[in-house]
């Protein structure tokens, strides 16, 4: 065997001859049979060693492309994860805003309900301050969605009990108020006069719509309380110091004894009994005014006036700024008067009032 190899080999690399040719010469250079197959093994195995290098490198490229489809793929996967935990976290922020600004308007609310809603009034609506109160979920409840919003939504569940309590009670004053304007005759204007500060506004765009109906409610309630307090909620004679000589509206006129159409009402008392404001205003007359007698005309809030005649003397002058229950003057029976007394009117925009229907009414919402 070994024989035969050693024949196949010295048939195919047997010694060959080269000529060469250099500057009119000629050589002949013999290639020996070792060398040959030495050059022979050194061609065939750099010819192996490419093709091995070919096929890893070609391989490398593939591994390496799969390798970054991968990673592209995760990174894919994982920015979603990312956006969806993103957005999950505003949401869940957002709710936490909501919550806090509808505990913020709760607490509002409950502060700036007038002295006229009694704790009485609250204790029989359910209405407690503490229901009110809240905290912000912890780290365990951010961590378990379900948990947060179950918190959640026990929490908005509590907010709108009592949203709904205070709601209510803020419509019934606003509804007591209205009828009690309107029985009274009374109008109820607002005003901006001397109003500012800081303007903090309110976060309408977390609130729901019965929030901000309670805030417009609040709104409205707050300008009527105000309203009261500025009216002549009292009679301009002190109570055990006079009777009421002639009622508002039709009566026989004392003079004539004629049907006639008396616009205020008679408060006798003893001569020279003090008169005072009914509510602060402004002194607009002060003088005589001919079947008034000696006369007093106070403008004051919300279009009201008050009429003051008859007057023995009077202590106030013209643009005299009072307060209620400063004394303006002494009773008499100056002018077209039979006897001692104050004829007492109160108008709003030029139009006649009964005095003692709004005292009684301001006096019973109080």
């Amino acid at each position: 065997m070994l024989s035969v190899i050693k024949n196949l080999i010295g048939q195919l690399f047997q010694p060959k001859q080269l000529m060469l040719r250099q500057n009119g010469r000629v050589s002949l250079l013999t290639v020996p049979t070792w060398l040959q197959i030495t050059l022979t093994i050194s061609v065939f195995a750099t010819l192996v060693w490419l093709g091995f290098a070919t096929a890893q490198y070609f391989k490398q490229k593939h591994g390496m492309s799969q390798l970054n489809q991968s990673v592209a793929l995760k990174e894919q996967v994982w920015q979603t994860q990312k956006l969806a935990l993103e957005t999950k976290l505003e949401q869940q922020n957002t709710r936490i805003a909501q919550l806090d600004a509808q505990h913020s308007v709760l607490n509002e609310l409950m502060s700036s309900l007038p002295s006229t809603i009694t704790e009485n009034d609250a204790e029989q609506s359910g209405v407690q301050p503490e229901q009110v109160e809240h905290e912000r979920p912890t780290g365990s409840e951010h961590a378990h969605e379900e948990n947060f919003h179950h918190h959640a939504i026990e929490l908005d569940d509590a907010q709108t009990k009592l949203l709904d309590q205070l709601h209510g009670l803020i419509s019934k004053r606003n509804q007591i108020l209205i009828a009690s304007m309107n029985e009274a005759g009374i109008q109820a204007q607002t005003s901006t006069l001397a109003q500012g500060g800081p303007y903090h506004q309110v976060q309408s765009r977390l609130l729901p719509d019965a929030y901000l109906q309670a805030i417009d409610s609040s709104v409205k309630l707050n300008q009527l309380e105000n309203l009261v307090q500025t009216l002549p909620k009292s009679m301009p004679v002190k109570e055990d110091k006079y009777y009421i000589s002639s009622a508002f509206g039709y009566r026989k006129d004392p003079i004539t004894g004629r049907r006639a159409y008396h616009k205020g009402v008679d408060l006798a008392g003893w001569h020279k009994t003090e008169i005072i404001a009914p509510a602060d205003g402004t002194v607009t007359k002060a003088g005589k005014n001919g079947g008034y007698g000696k006369f007093i005309e106070i403008q004051h809030a919300n279009g009201v006036t008050t009429r003051y005649g008859h007057l023995h003397t009077i202590k106030v002058k013209k643009g005299q700024q009072i307060k209620q229950s400063d004394v303006i003057a002494l009773m008499g029976s100056t002018g077209r008067s039979t006897s001692t007394h104050l004829h007492y009117e109160v108008l709003q925009d030029k139009k006649h009032i009964n005095p003692v229907k709004l005292a009684r009414v301001l006096e019973r919402v109080q």
